[in-house]
């Protein structure tokens, strides 16, 4: 499923240390420090630099720890779902979640839908698949769902669906604006933004033609005076990054949970409201049938 070498690169970074590891791994020194040699050798890259007090990672090392987690969690996900399908013992649902789409109101409405169920009899396990929100990541998991991850929830158009998925509408949300904390706005004890106070902001949004909502946003913004507008593709951790680097507003989806750390989600006096649903496959699992049902009857 994954390059076992994995694990031993992983402990010696936790470890900060090659002997340290190999007694977690129950190996010795000389195995462990082959295999990260190894590893280093094959791919070319350097992941760590050597020292009489240990091993540190490198820039790329680091890079790769983070991205190496995500694969072997999934790839024991993947195990998990597999035997439980071996063994006929598959209803479980596995619900994709990031820290940019956690999912918030598809959870909040988990205990009713589970009581629902337990009333009839029936049982069902929700497990949470925590993916990036890279761009090959939970929005790739919307064109596989089935795979990874049995269902996702996230903020949709209906004429602008464009996954290979049925959709559930459970909701609308008002979008709403990202403030950063080096933005004066941040501090203005205002209960809702005006659209005069955004003047001569540069404001965040998702590109045209992809969501009526955004675009309705998107459209009112372009007629506040001194508002440039920056494209951008996809909501990921990065565009708010670069937002609280610089001071720009975000519009923002926040589906009830705030979006980032050096941000405040502030409401906006217009009338725009984005739908929420639940997507799951084309063809469902009996599972995934029995979830969506016991949702649909609590939403």
């Amino acid at each position: 499923m994954y390059d076992r070498r994995l694990d031993a690169i992983i402990a010696a970074a936790e470890c900060g240390s090659f002997n340290q590891a190999a007694r977690q791994l129950h190996l010795s020194a000389t195995a462990l420090i082959k295999q990260v040699t190894g590893f280093e050798n094959e791919y070319g890259i350097t992941l760590f630099t050597r020292s009489s007090n240990g091993v540190r990672l490198t820039t790329s090392g680091r890079a790769l720890i983070e991205d190496a987690k995500d694969l072997i969690r999934q790839s024991e996900q993947a195990l998990r779902h597999a035997h439980r399908l071996e063994h006929g013992q598959d209803m479980t649902v596995r619900l994709a979640i990031s820290m940019l789409r956690p999912a918030t109101p598809l959870l909040e409405l988990w205990p009713r839908a589970s009581a629902w169920l337990e009333q009839r009899g029936r049982h069902l396990r929700l497990e949470l698949v925590s993916m990036s929100d890279s761009p090959d990541g939970y929005m790739n998991a919307l064109d596989h769902l089935g795979e990874m991850v049995d269902v996702a929830a996230n903020g949709f158009s209906p004429k602008h669906q464009k996954y290979p998925c049925q959709v559930l509408k459970l909701g609308e949300y008002p979008l709403q604006m990202g403030v950063p904390a080096s933005n004066p706005l941040y501090a203005r004890p205002l209960p809702a933004l005006r659209l005069s106070d955004l003047e001569g902001q540069h404001i965040h949004i998702p590109q045209a033609g992809n969501n009526d909502a955004m675009d309705q946003a998107r459209d009112l913004l372009s007629k506040i005076p001194g508002v440039t507008l920056i494209d951008m593709e996809q909501y990921t951790f990065e565009e708010f990054n670069t937002c609280a680097a610089n001071g720009d507003l975000i519009v923002a989806r926040t589906f009830g949970t705030d979006i980032h750390p050096m941000m405040r989600t502030m409401p906006v006096e217009w009338n725009v409201s984005i739908d929420y649903g639940l997507f799951y496959p084309m063809t469902p699992s009996a599972a995934v049938k029995l979830f969506v049902e016991a949702i649909t009857a609590v939403r």
